[in-house]
Order: structure tokens, then sequence, then C-alpha cells
């Protein structure tokens, strides 16, 4: 009752505060906000685009300057089709200083604000590259590969060199404060609990592994990366390290346009993809198609050492494994603009995903004096196919009103998943027969379906401040089937384990509404918001009968605020509460015997993390020159992570604890650079230290560790239409509650030439050129050590060709984005 209760009174609330914004937003007279000495009503806007070629100019800088006082009175940056707009401007005379990387400076003389006349069109501006060579011009035109903006970093996966034969996980390589493990899950700034969106949208497979997620995403369908270090309560209060959002590229140009791309590498892999748009008038269509096939090797090993008082003994382990992956995705979906304030949108995406593998993994045990005690051979086979079905109705509708909008979504995902595996497990030992090997089989049955409703609601008030409130509902209902047998000699007959059965189901309901106020006061920005999401979940062991049900309601807020220093200098400082909660394989006890040494379950007495972020920030631009730098702190309470035991029989068991908490602060660093009209580069350094307290859980001491990465991009334009790319990876030693990472590096070089008229590209890449890329740790514990070596089979040579059919890439500085469905909106200041 008690949940019901608060449940109508958030409702309340949302339903008040829809009810009420309309009327405060037009009651307020205009220019009497707090501390204003005048009425601040002033608004100056216009267009800027390249001189040369007419292209708009993204992200530049607009910056009105007070002629009596020379003080910077407001200013704004120009979005994707190059307007900008100014506002809550005092009546007076002006400078307007327009400012972008690689570009001259423009000012524009006698901006004069009347009370009269308070509303001032630039019309289009058009700024001059700094160099007169015409194959240098169209370069610079082109969007940088890494945008720092206000509360979120972007990076233009067309400027990548992993946007060559790569999927998701290559660009994430590339990715400022982004590292990936030997298995392709990625983390934030030593964090891996992330949020991945997909156009702003849950991707519906959260209960997959962040790789398989990743690896289904080709590189060539990715317009950029989106990086929110600290989200505001706009977003979902999941994801204790921040949000990562693939922006795919979608087209809304009148008449038909596509993109076609195939690559090929070496180690039989492939991938393929079709893109096309249609649009006429109000309806826009668009449909699409993509690949990715390939075999992935990989090589271990693996030594533990236990010791005690009396003895000791020691396994070695050697693994060799084949991977095959076959994914597909196709996706198809309308837009139809009802009028000029209305949309409707729909759209259909149906994945398939198949991985087959096989395993070879020799183990040796030795006593306290090197002999033998059990010496045989596992060797796996497994296949996993996994299928999903995302269906997604959007709605948007804007006003007369610049800023007010309502948006609205429902989306339904269907996944399913069925798996097995057999093993051969042939002993070499004394006693035993190895022609008589241990051999199992099992088989895994999953689905998971999800259900989301939200809406949005954004509103301008008339003293120059912003509010936007909404809710979502979210429903995910999960079932686990797992099922084991073993081949009995005697009856020449399989028998099922019923000890290793498990039928795990899971459902979860997490309803949430929030609220923010964004406003303004001369050159300071701030913006303030609260969440409340309340959970109700139920895990149901089929087998044993146990029904461990939570319920819970939590309060997220968030706050972040905007300092202008100068036209090209800012500082911000944020905060925001976030949470992670356990997933569906971290909750569930099934015991995985893949390898009978080294056995792992999940734990249902798992609690959920929460996490206190604070960031303080500051940017700045010198003409060709930007930096950006970031000081950030974060405490955690309940820290979630896998803990690992030595069991009687040498047998270690790795499972999921909550940890008493952990600590993590650090600076990070972006810089951009162009040298000439030829030559370009960024880089991003993070360094951080963690202390981790698991001493109750696990007997150790408190971690404590020192860790950073560094991130180099450099472009090389040799002749026009041609670039080369280098990119350089390094990330050191790391820690985490009871392991050490040694330290990885690795570097990517990269060829593309356009031709046809730019409608053609050919393009050459090798990854991991020094095959220097390999993974080794050592995990201790309570009366053992593991020492682990990994290698994956990472260099590769790809050759790619695309066309783009009407100059699909280029013209995509003019799509309509009104027009569009998925975009993310963050919240502005």
């Amino acid at each position: 009752m008690k949940f019901f209760a608060k449940l109508f009174f958030t409702l309340t609330l949302l339903v008040f505060a829809f009810s009420t914004i309309d009327i405060y937003a037009q009651g307020r007279p205009q220019g009497q906000g707090p501390g204003m000495s005048g009425p601040a009503i002033g608004t100056v806007k216009g267009r800027l685009l390249d001189e040369i070629t007419n292209q708009p100019v993204e992200y530049g800088t607009i910056a009105l300057i007070r002629v009596r006082d020379s003080v910077v009175a407001g200013g704004t940056i120009s979005d994707p089709k190059g307007n900008f707009r100014v506002e809550q401007i005092q009546p007076g005379r002006y400078i307007a200083r327009i400012q972008f990387m690689g570009y001259e400076t423009k000012i524009v003389k006698d901006v004069t604000i009347k009370p009269s006349d308070p509303d001032i069109n630039l019309g289009v501006v058009k700024i001059k590259p700094t160099s007169a060579n015409l194959a240098a011009v169209e370069i610079t035109a082109e969007k940088e590969m890494m945008v720092n903006n206000l509360d979120k970093k972007i990076i233009n996966v067309d400027k990548s060199v992993a946007a060559i034969g790569g999927s998701a996980v290559d660009v994430m390589q590339n990715v400022p404060s982004v590292t990936v493990d030997a298995d392709g899950n990625v983390s934030l700034r030593g964090n891996s609990n992330i949020t991945i969106l997909v156009d702003g949208k849950p991707t519906g497979l959260a209960e997959i592994s962040s790789s398989d997620l990743l690896q289904q995403i080709p590189a060539t369908s990715i317009e950029s990366i989106e990086i929110i270090t600290n989200p505001s309560v706009r977003y979902d209060a999941e994801g204790t390290s921040g949000i990562i959002n693939i922006v795919l590229k979608k087209r809304s140009m009148q008449g038909l346009n596509g993109l076609f791309s195939v690559t090929a590498g070496t180690g039989d892999r492939y991938n393929s993809s079709i893109n096309l748009n249609y649009r006429k008038n109000r309806f826009n269509l668009f449909a699409g198609y993509d690949n990715r096939i390939g075999k992935f090797n990989s090589t271990g090993s693996s030594v533990r050492r236990a010791f005690s008082e009396m003895s000791g003994s020691s396994l070695f382990q050697d693994q060799n494994m084949s991977n095959r992956r076959e994914m597909h995705n196709f996706n198809a979906g309308l837009d139809f603009l009802l009028n000029d304030y209305n949309t409707l949108s729909f759209n259909y995406q149906y994945r398939k995903m198949s991985f087959t593998n096989t395993g070879d993994n020799m183990s040796v045990n030795l006593n306290h004096l090197n002999d033998t005690l059990r010496r045989f051979d596992r060797y796996s086979e497994g296949s996993r196919n996994v299928g999903s079905d995302n269906y997604t109705l959007s709605y948007k509708r804007t006003f007369s009103t610049k800023g007010k909008e309502l948006s609205a979504d429902f989306i339904v995902t269907d996944n399913a998943m069925r798996g097995g595996q057999d093993i051969r497990q042939t002993e070499f030992t004394p006693g035993f027969d190895p022609l008589k090997p241990l051999l199992q089989s099992s088989v895994s049955r999953n689905t998971n379906r999800m259900y989301v409703a939200q809406a949005n609601y954004a509103t301008p008030l008339a003293n120059g401040g912003r509010i936007e409130t909404g809710f979502k509902s979210a429903i995910k209902d999960l079932t686990m089937r797992n099922y084991m047998s073993e081949f009995s000699y005697p009856a020449n007959d399989w028998i099922q384990n019923e000890s290793a059965m498990n039928n795990f189901d899971y459902l979860e309901q997490i309803h949430a509404v929030y609220g923010i106020y964004s406003g303004s006061y001369n050159k300071f920005k701030y913006q303030a918001g609260l969440r409340a999401e309340q959970l109700i979940s139920e895990s149901d062991i089929k087998a044993a009968e146990d029904k461990f049900n939570l319920s819970y309601l939590s309060l997220f807020p968030s706050v972040h605020t905007v300092y202008e220093l100068s036209p090209t200098q800012q500082m911000s400082v944020s905060y925001s509460r976030r949470i992670r909660r356990p997933h569906n394989f971290q909750l569930n006890p099934y015991v995985d015997y893949s390898d009978s040494l080294n056995i792992r379950y999940g734990n249902p007495k798992l609690k959920p993390e929460f996490i206190n972020s604070f960031e303080l920030g500051w940017s700045n631009y010198w003409g060709k020159t930007s930096l950006n730098s970031t000081l950030f702190y974060r405490y955690t309470t309940g820290v979630m992570d896998r803990v690992v035991y030595l069991l009687e029989g040498g047998v270690t068991a790795s499972t999921f604890e909550n940890l008493t908490s952990s600590q993590s602060f650090g600076l990070e660093m972006i810089g951009n650079q162009e040298f000439s009209s030829k030559l370009k580069a960024n880089a991003n350094v993070s360094l951080f230290r963690s202390v981790i307290d698991g001493s109750k859980v696990t007997g150790n001491d408190i971690s404590r560790g020192n860790m950073w990465t560094a991130k180099l991009n450099v472009t090389y334009i040799p002749v026009k239409n041609a670039s080369i790319m280098l990119a350089g990876n390094y990330r050191s030693k790391g820690v985490r509650a009871q392991e050490r990472m040694s330290a990885v590096y690795f570097a990517d070089l990269a060829f593309k030439y356009d031709f046809w008229k730019n409608n053609a590209s050919v393009s050459l890449r090798v990854s991991d050129i020094f095959d220097s890329r390999r993974f080794d740790s050592e995990t201790w514990g309570e009366g053992f050590t593991i020492n682990s070596k990994r290698k994956m089979e990472s260099r590769v040579v790809y050759l790619g060709f695309s066309y783009r059919l009407n100059n699909y890439k280029n013209r995509n500085r003019d799509r309509d984005r009104d027009s569009t469905n998925g975009e993310v909106e963050t919240d502005e200041f």
C-alpha cells in the first residue's frame, strides 16, 4: 500500500506540473528575472555558413560584446544546420564576434537592441577558412573528429580509423576515457557499469554483454558516439559510470539517397551494409540492412597457486579458443509530418546473432613437490542464437514558441536466446580410462520481453528560464531455462543432472518521474533537477521454490552549472547521484561448469550500488587549438563486484558480492590541434586513482591503485581526397578489489581515398599493426593467487569500398533533424 500511495503521489505531481507549466510560462512579465537591472528582451539570431562550400558550420562560437564596456553580454554555439540564437539581451549597442577552429574570426558591428525593435536577424553569416587552398578548404569544412559540447563529448565516427571495417567495439577503442577489455566489454574511467543507448533509446538487449551488443553494430552505420559522464535527471539513473549513446546514420533529404559498403578482412572477416532513404513532401521512408561475419581466435594460459600452512598445489591451464560470429540487422521505418508541428514515427528492427565456439583447455595439477596429481583435457563446442524484434512508435509535438516541445515513445522489445554446449573431458591421470571421457551436454532457453512508455515535455518561461518534466515506465520480463545431461556408460544413455537444472524467472518494473529547471544570469547558466524511481522486482528460482521480492523508492538529484569566462573559455561544475542495479545473470544462482575447476554463478541476494559523482570542467579555444579538462570524484557504496573464492578440492568459485565502498578521483584532458591544412591531431589523457574497500568480503586489504590512459589520433592529407590516419592507444596497469591488470597498448593505421566526385571511397586499414594487444592479470584471495594471460587475434588487414547514392554522406549536413526520430535531446542551458 505504501508503494501505491507513493506512486499516486508522484503521478499527481506530474499531472499538476503539466497543467500549470503553460500558465506560469505565460503569466510572468518579460524581463523581470531576479537580479536583472533592466528588461532583457533582445534576441539575436542568424545562420553560420562556410564561405567557400556554403555548408553549415556546427559548433561555431557566437559572442555578443557590449560596446560601452567590452563586456560579453551573451553567447551561444551554432546547431547542426548552422543556426544560432542568443536570447535575453538587454537594450544597447553590441558587436557580434563569430569564431570557429580553422576559420578566420568574423566581426559584425552595429548590432543594436531597442525596446521598440528587440529582435535582430543577422541573416546568413559566412566565415572564411584560414587557408585559401581549395583542397585544404574542403578538409577544414568537414566536422572535427571530436567535439566537446556543454554536457557531452561527441566523436564523429566518419573521422575515425575505426570506421573502416570495424564494429562499435573498434570505435570505442578510440573514444576518450573508454577502455575495452579482452572480451570486448567497455569501461568508462575504469568503471564497466555503463548505460548504452542507440539513438537515445534503450537497446532492449541490456541483458547481454556490452561486447555482444556493440559487436553487432558496424562502424559504417554509426554517425557519432556521445559520451555523457555526468548525466542530468532526464536520463535513467541506471549506469554509475555514465551513458554512451550511439547515434546511427539517418537521412531525410528530398528524393532517394543511400549508402552501400562492403569490407573484407584477413581471417575470414566480412561485413556489408546498405542504407536507403526516400523522402517526398511530408513522408520520409528509410530502410537498412547490415551484417558482420567472421572468425576470431584467441589463446590463453593461467597458473593458480594454492597455499596453506601444511602444503600447497599448482594448477597450470592452457586454452585455445575459436569463435565464429554471424550477425544480421534489418531496420525500416516511416516519419510522417502531420503538419508543421506534429510528427509521427514508426520504426521496426530485427536482429539475428549467431555465436559458435570451440575450446580446448589442458589442465595439469601439481602438488608442492611438483608431482602430477591430475592431468586432463576439456574440449567444448557451443552455440548461441539470439533473435530480437524491436518496435518503436514515437510522437513529437513542437510549438510556435521556440524551445517548447512534447515527445512520447512506446517501445516493445521481444528477445529469445537458444544455446547449447557439448563437453568432452579426457583424463590422462593414472586410474582413469582415456577411452571413456566424461561427456556432458547442456541446453539453454531464455526469453526477455521489455515494454517502455515515456513522455517528455519542455517549455521556456517568460523570465528566460526553462522547465522540463516527464515520466517513464519500463517492465522487463525474463525467463531462463538451463538443463544439463551426462552420459552414463553403464546405462549407455544420457542422464539428466537434476542438481544442475535451473529455472529462473525475473520480473522487474521501474516507474520514474522527473523535473528540471534551468536558467541563466549574465554569464552564469544553471540547471537543477530531481528524478524519482520506484523499483518492484521478483526473482523466482523454480527448482528451489525460492522467491526474492524487492521494492524501493530512490531519489536522484542532479545540478549542472556553466560560467563563461570569455567568449572562448568556460568553466563548469556538475553533480549527480546514480544507481547500478543487478542484472539477471548476476542474480541467477545457476552454476556454469564450462571450466570444471573454475565455476561461476550469480547471487540472488545481490543489492544495488549507489554513486555520487562530482565534476569540475574547464575548456578553452585558441584559434586552431582547443583544450578541455575535467576534474572528477566519485564515491560509491555497496559496490557490486566479482569475487573469487577457493573451495575444497582445488576449485575456484566466482560470484558477485556487495563490497563496502569505492572512491575514484582524477583528471581528464582532451586536446585538438590543427597544425596545418594537411595535418590535424587530437589527444586524450586520463589519470585517476581508485580505492576499493572489499576487506569485509574478500578478506584482503583495501585495494589502492593509480591508472592512466592515453589516446592519440593523427590525420594527414597527402593529396586532395586522400587521408592517412594513425591511432595510438595506451592503458596503464589497473586495479580492482581482487585483481591487478597489466598495461595494454596498440596502434591502428588506415588510408582512405575518395573518387567519382566524392561519391565513392576505397579504404585500407591495419588494426594493431605491432600485434601488441594482449591482456595479462593477477587475481588473489584467501589462500591462492592466479596469473592469467590472454591474446586475441587482433592484427587484421581490412579492405573496404563504399558508394554514396546522391552523395549520401556529404549532404548529411543539410538533413532536417526535426523530421527524424532518435536524436538525443540533452538539457540545454
